[in-house]
C-alpha cells in the first residue's frame, strides 16, 4: 500500500474566520475613532473661526468706542444696543441682530441721534456663518474716571456648545 502525504500548508476555515473576526473587530474601532476624530476637527475649526470672527468684531467696537463719547449713563442693566459718537462726531449704534434663526452683529452710523433705529439702518459686522446668541454691554460712566465699556459675545459652536468672550475698553475722551 502507498501512503500519500498531504502538505499541510494552508490554514482551516477555522483559523480563518477567526483572523477574519479579529480583523473586523480592529477595522471597526479603528474607524470609530477616526469619524469622531473628523467630528471633534469640525467642531475645533468651527471654533477658531467664530472666535476670529468675533475677535475683529470686538476690535473693531473696541477702536471706536477708545475715540468715542456722548456714551450712555451707567446702570446696574446692562444694555441690548451701545449708541455714542464716535471721534468724527457721528452716532454710532452696535446691537444684535436676528436674521432667520441667526444672530449677527449690526453696527449703524448715523448724522442724526436718531437715525439707526430700524433693524435696516444696520450693516453686519460679523460672518453670516457665526451665529450670535447674545450681545450685551456693561458702562461704567460716571464723572471721575473715563467711561469704561464691558462687551459680552456668545455664540453656539455646536449643538449645545458655545463660545462666551468678553472684552473691556476705556474711552480716551472724557464725556
Amino acid at each position: 500500500m502507498k501512503r500519500t502525504s498531504y502538505n499541510n500548508q494552508g490554514f482551516t476555515l477555522m483559523e480563518l474566520l477567526v483572523a477574519m473576526t479579529v480583523f473586523l473587530v480592529v477595522i471597526g474601532l479603528s474607524s470609530g475613532i477616526f469619524i469622531q476624530t473628523l467630528r471633534s476637527q469640525r467642531v475645533i475649526t468651527r471654533f477658531s473661526e467664530n472666535m476670529n470672527n468675533i475677535t475683529v468684531s470686538l476690535e473693531q467696537i473696541a477702536r471706536e468706542v477708545r475715540t468715542g463719547f456722548d456714551l450712555p449713563p451707567s446702570t446696574s442693566d446692562p444694555y441690548q444696543k451701545l449708541t455714542f459718537r464716535n471721534g468724527y462726531g457721528n452716532y454710532v449704534s452696535y446691537m444684535l441682530l436676528e436674521n432667520e434663526e441667526i444672530g449677527s452683529i449690526g453696527r449703524c452710523e448715523s448724522f442724526q441721534s436718531a437715525g439707526c433705529q430700524l433693524a435696516g439702518d444696520f450693516e453686519l459686522i460679523t460672518s453670516p456663518d457665526v451665529d450670535i446668541e447674545n450681545l450685551i454691554f456693561f458702562i461704567q460712566n460716571d464723572e471721575t474716571r473715563p467711561p469704561l465699556v464691558t462687551i459680552a459675545v456668545e455664540t453656539l459652536i455646536d449643538i449645545g456648545a458655545t463660545l462666551t468672550l468678553q472684552t473691556s475698553v476705556s474711552s480716551r475722551i472724557i464725556d
